[in-house]
């Protein structure tokens, strides 16, 4: 009896070694299959680390921006959301701080009373044609300018982007022609200046518009009827350049 005890113990110790070897390979097999797994869910993780969200977008301005004697849709932010949208980028309807008449102080004024709730992914700035119509000092504008710069870092994102708008030139529209148009876009040209200037020195994309804006000189469905102000369609040939220039 003995003896067949011993033998029941020695054949039951081989038994559980065996059970114990074949445990140890399938465990490594499950950590080369675990392994592939985990660089499956890298990879997808990154893939759904992808931006999802719709950016955010800001427009500062005067007349030009909040669209004087347009349609909603027809001004420039709103046409840039829809070209974006277009080309499969996502943009929230734009936010526009802006009025008819506005010179830059009126700007600075305005952001400073507004409550920011959020910062913003893209801001554009076009501002300026009020400073000229009103004789405002060159030294002034560029000053505002500067506090403009700093008010727009306040609110923009850590890796937000800044766009800066040339002035478009209302000599060439029919309401500038009763006036001296080669004096108007002289004064033009010298705020553009600024504005070009500006935007290289704090390294910002700059959209030279004002070149479209003078083709209504010649093309009269490009101003609206108050003989002044850009009509829809300037807006969108605005909107297809500054996305170009700002996103594409």
């Amino acid at each position: 009896m003995r003896i067949h005890l011993i033998f029941k113990i020695f054949f039951l110790l081989i038994f559980i070694n065996g059970c114990t070897s074949n445990n140890n390979y399938n465990d490594e097999n499950l950590n080369i299959d675990t392994d592939d797994f985990s660089d499956s869910l890298i990879v997808e993780d990154n893939l759904n680390n992808q931006r999802v969200s719709p950016y955010s977008f800001i427009a500062l301005g005067d007349s030009y921006t909040i669209g004087e004697g347009v349609n909603e849709d027809e001004r420039w932010p709103n046409q840039f959301v829809d070209v974006a949208y277009e080309n499969g980028v996502d943009f929230d309807q734009p936010m526009i701080i802006a009025e008819t008449g506005w010179k830059t102080y009126d700007l600075l004024n305005a952001i400073n009373q507004t409550n920011f709730t959020k910062k913003y992914d893209y801001i554009s700035l076009l501002i300026g044609v009020n400073n000229q119509f009103n004789s405002r000092p060159i030294d002034e504008f560029e000053e505002d300018l500067n506090k403009l710069m700093d008010e727009m870092k306040r609110i923009k994102k850590n890796d937000g982007n800044i766009i800066i708008i040339s002035i478009p030139d209302w000599g060439y529209t029919p309401f500038g022609q009763s006036n001296d148009m080669s004096d108007i876009s002289e004064k033009i040209n010298l705020f553009n200046s600024s504005l070009r200037k500006f935007a290289s020195t704090n390294d910002l994309k700059y959209v030279d518009v004002t070149e479209i804006s003078r083709r209504a000189i010649n093309e009269p469905n490009l101003i609206t009827n108050d003989n002044l102000h850009p009509s829809g369609i300037m807006y969108l040939e605005w909107a297809k350049k500054i996305y170009n220039i700002w996103i594409d």
